[in-house]
């Protein structure tokens, strides 16, 4: 029996340092990585409750080192670390709203004592009851395990080159714009920027054209390296990138002042280009009227002169198309040193000797690129010189109506809803739907802080490549404000 109960106790003795074994074993691979993932949300997500505890056990006690974004924040100590947080992160005014780690990559070393990771961090948070978000920032660390337990020991945030230009420009990244008229919000009664950073931005941009679709939109720029028409499309439900327009892509031309037919399937602009007999001059010496025509698979074809009898020695400019092809467009008069609104019917597949519009719309101040409804119903010019505006003697938006007899009503000055105390309109358009007038106008907005602050040189070019620097940016304003100028005798 003795001998039976020993073999027995060997057994029991055997299986027990088994188990013993077992339960000491080191913890896998997952399981690490599963610790190492819990340590990288906690040190986020322990604003939430603002449970410090949580959040210091996340970090090693020396060695501690991190980029922010902002250079001023870099902190390269535990001490630094830990005032930091007592001043910011505890204080009253701080409040944690949510937190979101996308597309967490962990790597362990060979040894299992390192890990680094990266993710894209949503970290959104409020002080004193404004947003103090991030959205999408590259998060990066490393993480050492000391006494057994993961410590972070380096971190690195950083935001994103395309969302980085996006914030400068004023505006987001061009990926994030979806949805009709590149996914802004509709103005009201009163003008409102359109597309800050996407469309109005660092140069001056004035002249719009949108397909009937919606899904392409031109725009022209000008700056110093020369003038030129941009477009972004509607591409698997997001806003491309503008691109120069393929018609408008030689270098050696100004092209300008797009203009649609309503199918879309003709642009009608402004180039420099000389026609034929013409000589080449230089800038804006010569300014004629071209076409592009879309093939049929949707690109467009080469551009060419629309030739006489619309282009003539004198400039042609700012083209607008009704919907049976009437051709509007404006013409400088050299010897009285004024500009005219003139049409040109389209008929048998030609354009027609131009006439000019009558005194109603010509006669008083100098009005140039006029906007025409696709119905001809009405016209919106800019016009230099009229004493009847909100600013007179300013360049002014007036529209002018027109009745089934061909009469046209003597002008209603859209100011100063549309254009307050600059006088500087350039040019007006109205949406393809008929709802939103679009219309250019130079802008600065108000400076902030004392006249006499300092600004940095950072803070001077960050200001130039935003939309308000001064330059003509494109706004838009519900249509309604046309319909209300409207004679009772032509409603």
């Amino acid at each position: 029996m003795r001998n039976h109960v020993g073999w027995v106790g060997l057994v029991s003795l055997a299986l027990g340092l088994g188990a013993g074994a077992v339960a000491a074993a080191p913890p896998s691979r997952a399981d690490e990585t599963a610790a190492v993932a819990k340590v990288i949300r906690t040190s986020i997500e322990w604003a939430a409750t603002k449970d410090t505890l949580a959040l210091y056990d996340c970090f090693a006690d020396r060695d501690l080192f991190f980029f922010n974004p902002d250079t001023k924040s870099t902190i390269g100590s535990t001490a630094a670390f830990r005032a930091d947080v007592r001043s910011f992160f505890m204080d009253p005014r701080f409040a944690a709203v949510r937190s979101r780690f996308d597309d967490l990559r962990i790597h362990l070393s060979s040894g299992g004592d390192v890990a680094w990771y990266s993710c894209r961090l949503t970290d959104h948070n409020t002080w004193d009851g404004r947003p103090a978000d991030w959205d999408d920032v590259r998060w990066t660390g490393v993480l050492e395990k000391r006494g057994g337990r993961w410590k972070i020991v380096q971190m690195h945030f950083s935001q994103d080159a395309d969302r980085v230009t996006a914030e400068t420009r004023g505006g987001a990244p061009f990926g994030a714009w979806s949805g009709p008229y590149l996914g802004q919000k509709p103005p009201g009664a009163a003008p409102e920027l359109f597309a800050p950073g996407l469309v109005s931005g660092a140069t001056a941009e004035r002249d719009i054209a949108i397909t009937p679709d919606g899904r392409e939109i031109y725009f022209g720029i000008l700056q110093s390296q020369g003038s030129t028409i941009m477009v972004t499309r509607l591409v698997d439900g997001h806003w491309t990138e503008p691109v120069v327009a393929p018609f408008a892509a030689d270098r050696r031309w100004h092209h300008f002042e797009p203009a649609l037919s309503a199918d879309g399937n003709r642009m009608v602009f402004l180039c420099t280009r000389p026609t034929a007999g013409e000589e080449a001059k230089p800038g804006w010496g010569n300014q004629n009227l071209f076409v592009a025509d879309r093939r049929p698979d949707g690109s467009w074809g080469e551009p060419h002169d629309l030739g006489a009898p619309v282009n003539t020695s004198d400039n042609e400019f700012f083209p607008s198309l009704t919907r049976d092809g009437t051709l509007y467009f404006t013409c400088s008069r050299p010897r009285t040193g004024r500009t005219v609104i003139v049409r040109s019917r389209f008929v048998d597949g030609r354009y027609q000797p131009p006439d000019t519009l009558p005194a109603a719309v010509n006669g008083r101040g100098s009005p140039y690129n006029a906007f025409i409804a696709p119905d001809e119903s009405y016209l919106i010019a800019c016009v230099d010189g009229r004493d009847d505006g909100a600013e007179p003697g300013r360049a002014q938006y007036f529209v002018f109506f027109r009745d089934a007899a061909d009469q046209w009503s003597e002008g209603a000055c859209l100011g100063p809803t549309v254009s307050p105390g600059n006088g500087n309109a350039g040019s007006a358009y109205v949406s393809p739907d008929g709802r939103y007038l679009f219309f250019g106008a130079a802008r600065t907005d108000e400076a902030s802080g004392p006249p006499d602050a300092p600004r940095t040189l950072r803070e001077l070019r960050e200001r130039q490549a935003r939309a308000r620097n001064g330059n003509s940016d494109i706004y838009w304003v519900d249509a309604s404000v046309i319909a209300r100028l409207r004679p009772a005798s032509a409603r």
